[in-house]
């Protein structure tokens, strides 16, 4: 999985091939097979590999009790935007994907929300936590996260399509809005 998401960053989604991918990986395209019926499956699996991993660091930062929350909103927040930023070519593969799954009438809307959902909920858990021990103002938690993950999306959006991105001011804007939910 870890060479198919290398192959997609550098070659892009549609100029990546399952025979291109089997000879990076040292295998056969029929060995290939046998484990994905086709290209848009490897990719699949690639994006999900990458988000479950990032999401078991996170809750491992969520069980710290020795953080404030903020500093752990923070943490999590500025690591997103950096990951995604090192990794702007994949995020530009998995925008194009995305566009051309839509021109040929395939919604993937449900499948992003399931690689999502885990970041949102401990989003949500980490505000209501801040606002119970008086660390944050009394905000909806739920809201606040929603709010916090569309600020992230709409960073990781232009990581993917500004050639001239820079993470420093995204990281700034999401924790001046994180500092705002202060007591």
């Amino acid at each position: 999985m870890k060479r198919a998401f290398v192959i997609f960053a550098q070659k892009g989604y549609q100029d990546t091939n399952l025979s291109y991918i089997a000879d990076r990986c040292g295998i056969s395209r029929p060995t290939l097979y046998l484990y994905f019926k086709d290209k848009e499956e490897i990719f699949y699996y690639a994006v999900k590999e990458m988000t479950e991993g990032m999401f078991q660091d996170y809750k491992g930062r969520f069980m710290d009790e020795g953080s404030r929350q903020l500093d752990k909103l923070k943490f999590i927040c500025t690591d997103i935007i950096e990951k995604c930023y090192r990794k702007r070519d994949f995020f530009y593969c998995l925008a194009d994907f995305l566009f051309q799954m839509k021109r040929q009438g395939k919604d993937y809307s449900r499948e992003i929300e399931k690689r999502t959902v885990g970041l949102i909920y401990l989003f949500s858990k980490i505000v209501s936590k801040g606002v119970q021990t008086g660390e944050f103002r009394r905000v909806p938690a739920k809201e606040t996260a929603y709010q916090l993950f569309s600020l992230i999306e709409a960073f990781a959006f232009q990581i993917a399509m500004i050639e001239k991105f820079e993470p420093g001011p995204a990281i700034n804007v999401t924790c001046s809005y994180l500092d705002s939910l202060t007591a």
